[in-house]
């Protein structure tokens, strides 16, 4: 049998196998490389998109604005966008599902928008707690006179609509020592005091107590206020409108009680005074805590709780305080009025609608403890 002997011709075959091996490798090499480099782009890009739909949430909880979401119906929704500093952006909806429970669910979106990550925090309502359990809970020496009137038979501001059934009646005046209470002229021997009981003796009551709101001292009270003021005098407490929106910004604007539908009605500002304030005519709502002496000289109205962390002083006309009222000290009969024709006819009447709407529109949004955040698809 004949043998084939020469093989020329395979070192070409080896080469061109060589070749088409070593290509395939560098292929593959090239491609996973792509694939990596693809990959790598795209997560930083849905990172990217994740910290603007994260960021734009937490601003929310953050920079909670009362005037815009505290007013929502249940069901009503609030939807903005905006940019991150990055470059990215953002679209943003607020959602009122109950009288205390908010979603925001907010879409972001990478600098280029090609990628886009969905987020949603869970927020509840988290009002002052004032504990208010009389028409005027005080500690010291308490004079009441004149023509003056304290209820603490619960009673709904007029024209204000939303409001829960009737509370209970409460005590006219709660404090821990009853002897201290000194009624005369039209208020001699509790006249002019109404509640159940009339006045309650409260050993509880003391310094830290009255004036501690829920676990918050009353010096803490401050940062939380969207109105400060210079003590001093102030007369026509007014809402204002620039054009046909609330003026906000007005020191004197408080909001507006009597017309509760106008464009200040919704507007419940926390007024924080430092040092001894005077009022005059005029009528605000939301919270008002005074650090020092309250003084009204005038027919000034009052919807909503009101902290005064020295004395509250009427008089002439007196003012008209409907929710409830602390104070360290009361006198709602100075003498020049109790002794003349003219007397003080203050008024404080309790109030549980004036007190949860003030509470509920004056609350911050702040995050559920459990499960406040999930991705949304």
């Amino acid at each position: 049998m004949r043998r084939l002997s020469s093989e020329r011709g395979i070192a070409l075959a080896v080469a061109i196998f060589a070749l088409v091996v070593v290509g395939g490798l560098i292929a593959g090499s090239f491609f996973v490389a792509m694939l990596e480099q693809r990959v790598g782009r795209n997560t930083i890009r849905q990172q990217a998109a994740f910290n603007v739909a994260e960021t734009a949430s937490q601003d929310v909880a953050l920079n909670w604005n009362t005037g815009t979401y505290n007013g929502l119906a249940v069901g009503g929704q609030v939807v903005d966008n905006g940019t991150a500093p990055d470059g990215g952006w953002y679209r943003r909806t607020v959602k009122r599902l109950g009288s205390m429970v908010f979603l925001v669910s907010t879409q972001g979106f990478s600098r280029d928008s090609t990628s886009r990550s969905t987020v949603g925090y869970l927020l509840r309502l988290k009002p002052f707690y004032f504990n208010i359990n009389a028409a005027l809970k005080t500690q010291g020496s308490t004079k009441v006179g004149g023509s003056s009137m304290i209820s603490g038979a619960d009673s709904m501001p007029a024209g204000w609509t939303g409001c829960p059934a009737l509370a209970p009646t409460q005590a006219g005046i709660r404090m821990p020592d009853p002897t201290q209470l000194t009624t005369t002229g039209g208020c001699s021997g509790n006249a002019c005091i109404t509640g159940a009981p009339q006045v309650l003796q409260d050993t509880t009551i003391n310094t830290t107590t009255l004036t501690t709101v829920g676990d918050i001292p009353f010096d803490s009270l401050r940062q939380f206020a969207t109105k400060i003021l210079p003590g001093g005098n102030y007369q026509q407490i007014l809402p204002t409108l620039v054009g046909t929106t609330c003026n906000t910004t007005d020191i004197r604007n408080w909001g507006d009680p009597v017309t509760p539908t106008g464009p200040c009605g919704g507007y419940f500002p926390i007024i924080w005074a430092d040092g001894d304030l005077q009022l005059g005519s005029g009528y605000g709502q939301g919270v008002l805590i005074v650090n020092g002496n309250l003084t009204v000289n005038g027919g000034f109205e009052f919807y909503g709780p009101v902290l005064v962390k020295q004395t509250l002083s009427t008089a002439g006309t007196g003012g008209h305080f409907n929710g409830g009222v602390i104070a360290a000290n009361t006198d709602l009969c100075q003498s020049s009025s109790c002794t003349s024709s003219v007397m003080g006819n203050a008024v404080i009447n309790y109030s549980s609608c004036a007190l949860i709407k003030a509470m509920n529109n004056t609350a911050a949004g702040s995050l559920v403890k459990q499960r406040s955040w999930v991705t949304l698809y």
